[in-house]
């Protein structure tokens, strides 16, 4: 829309469309303009001094906003904001005998941290011990306001405002203006909507007012549009036709976009899809795609306000450094439309601001940038799998939409269908005569772990070992489809008995074999018939689908039983709940954590939970905690 906006997770473009509509004021585009033109002579050598100076209060002082500079934080280790916003002037004399309470800020209008003019506003300082005033400036104002209490911050280096509403969570909800570029192509609609949303009566009305609306209008159209989604779906139960409806109304919310795993799944049915044009309403954010979705698409949504800070930052002896947090290996078994998944990546980043490194004088570059280090967790820490093809979609055009990639370690499968490599070894027959030139089905087991445990040791940056890598990739994907299909064949036999012993045996006997006998056995009807069942079941093996579980485990595991699709039959959350822990708990690490969140787990459960030798059972800020022994 403009493009001195450069990030809006606050409004809606309907919202932009309505505050710029407000009447303008030439003398505030002539101010302004006057301000930021003055300074270009000495911007490229302007310290913070010179910042606040010549650009920042005199900026506040045409938005209407009273200051307090350098008040007082009552946290003695936090550096104190470079300004506290009061509505005027007498609120600002009144609340001053408050200084350096928590009461002081609660009473103000919003909190001002000020950097030297054009410094990154989303990445800490290299080269110095990060000191709170060092880090990301995006979580410094984060921190400031989740403890303090006060409804709005803004974050500035002279050329970039940007206005954060306070965290309810750790998800920033913020809108960004380059006020340098709206003055270098004389946009005088930018800098009007600058002054609507971040003066005194932008602050104190507009936006609580435009925010208020835009809330109140979108809970009366999503309830009228969840009401238009369960009547397309009355009758409709198998995929083939429930998801043809519901990707019709995604698309009506978010435009026309490629939905890769729902419409491959379609495709493969010989399913046609709706051929329409798209257009995303202006009142609908992108952001809030998983929940909108959430809200529209499950029978009870995704639990909020649930305290991560309890799971991660409570027990004071499990997480105390970055390291130590941004090493773990989490799964969601449960992931659904993303809710949870991305409260987990705003938690940890934000986490991980707060926690200091082991040695004071580490700094690692991806951890200090706000946007690398969200892309961290989603690459190296979260894990998931999620049993419809939609909700997969969706979450997918989440992590897209908000951290600009895929979460490539979440995949399609159901957590509850599926068998472990161990559980193999029981149907081999250490009798049969093997090939001449094939392996025992358990030494080529043993191969493929020891290739999985070499191949996560080479580097992908060394020219000897990127040759090895690729010669064992083309192994192991070889070995992995073999080695999935014979699980899916055997897990079929849980559905069907159109699979025999001797077929099992015929498949795990010629694991090793040449491509020509193997494809003669994939083309049997009992076992494309196998394959058929574990697609459209979701057939999921843990150490196949996620390898490093070849030799390692996870450290927390995730799961909302409760979460149900509008176009599921309903289950007993009590068996599911014992189901996915079953399920999950073979894959976690000693002293691991099985976190269930659940509104109430009833007493029943807890008490058949309490009983069991294997794990510690409590509650801890809304969540059943289990712990592996």
């Amino acid at each position: 829309m403009y493009r001195s906006i450069t990030r809006n997770t606050l409004f809606s473009s309907s919202a932009i469309q309505k505050i710029r509509a407000l009447p303008a004021e030439d003398s505030i585009h002539t101010s302004l303009l006057e301000i930021l033109t003055k300074f270009q002579d000495i911007k490229k050598f302007a310290s913070e001094i010179h910042t606040e100076i010549h650009v920042v209060k005199p900026i506040l002082k045409i938005l209407g906003l009273s200051y307090e500079s350098k008040p007082k934080f009552f946290e003695e280790h936090i550096k104190e904001p470079d300004a506290v916003l009061f509505v005027s002037e007498e609120e600002r004399f009144k609340s001053s005998r408050l200084w350096g309470t928590v009461d002081y800020y609660a009473k103000a209008l919003g909190i001002l941290l000020l950097k030297r003019y054009g410094r990154n506003l989303q990445e800490g300082i290299t080269g110095f011990f990060l000191e709170f005033e060092n880090r990301i400036p995006t979580y410094q104002i984060a921190y400031l306001l989740k403890k303090s209490k006060t409804p709005w911050g803004i974050l500035t280096n002279g050329r970039d405002w940007i206005l954060v509403k306070r965290p309810v969570n750790y998800e920033l909800r913020l809108l960004a203006l380059d006020l340098e570029t709206a003055m270098f192509e004389n946009d005088r609609d930018a800098l009007q909507l600058f002054y609507e949303i971040f003066s005194l009566t932008g602050l104190t009305k507009t936006v609580p007012d435009i925010l208020e609306w835009e809330r109140d209008y979108l809970i009366e159209f999503l309830k009228e549009k969840r009401d238009s989604v369960q009547r397309s779906l009355q009758g409709a139960r198998k995929k083939v036709e429930v998801y043809p409806r519901l990707i019709d109304s995604f698309k009506e919310l978010f435009g026309d976009r490629q939905l890769q795993y729902s419409e491959s799944y379609l495709l493969e049915k010989k399913v046609d899809l709706p051929q329409k044009l798209y257009t995303q309403p202006d009142e609908i954010s992108e952001h809030n795609v998983s929940d909108i979705s959430s809200f529209l698409f499950s029978k009870k949504g995704y639990q909020t306000n649930t305290d991560l800070e309890e799971i991660f930052l409570a027990d004071k002896s499990a997480y105390t450094t970055k390291e130590q947090l941004l090493s773990l290996t989490i799964l969601d078994m449960t992931p659904n439309f993303g809710n949870l998944a991305s409260d987990l990546i705003e938690g940890l980043a934000y986490f991980a601001f707060v926690l200091p490194y082991r040695e004071k004088n580490t700094f690692v570059a991806e951890w200090e940038d706000e946007t690398l280090v969200k892309r961290y967790i989603i690459d190296n820490i979260l894990y998931g799998i999620e049993r419809s093809h939609l909700a997969l979609d969706i979450l997918q055009t989440m992590t897209m939409n908000r951290f600009k990639t895929k979460a490539r370690h979440f995949k399609y499968g159901n957590p509850l269908i599926g068998m472990s490599i161990a559980d193999m070894t029981a149907y081999f027959d250490t009798k049969s005569q093997m090939g001449l030139f094939n392996k025992n089905p358990q030494d080529l087991i043993n191969d493929f772990r020891e290739m999985y445990r070499l191949y996560f040791t080479l580097s992908d940056r060394i020219k000897e070992d990127i040759q090895v890598r690729e010669d064992l990739e083309r192994k192991l994907k070889r070995y992995g489809e073999r080695i999935r299909d014979a699980m899916d064949l055997i897990t079929s036999t849980y559905f069907t008995k159109t699979v025999d012993s001797k077929k099992i045996q015929d498949v795990l006997s010629n694991l090793d074999s040449d491509d020509a006998t193997w494809e003669n056995l994939t083309k049997k009807d009992w076992f494309i018939d196998a394959r058929s069942l574990a697609g459209n079941n979701g057939f999921f093996h843990f150490d196949v689908g996620f390898p490093f579980l070849l030799h390692n485990s996870f450290d927390l595991i995730f799961v909302q039983p409760a979460l149900q699709y509008v176009w599921e039959e309903s289950f007993p959350v009590a068996e599911a709940t014992k189901a996915y822990i079953k399920r999950g708990t073979p894959y976690l690490k000693q002293g691991g954590k099985m976190v269930i969140v659940l509104d109430n787990p009833g007493d029943d459960l807890m008490e058949e939970l309490r009983r069991s030798t294997r794990y510690e059972t409590g509650l801890q800020g809304g969540f059943v905690i289990l712990k592996k022994k």
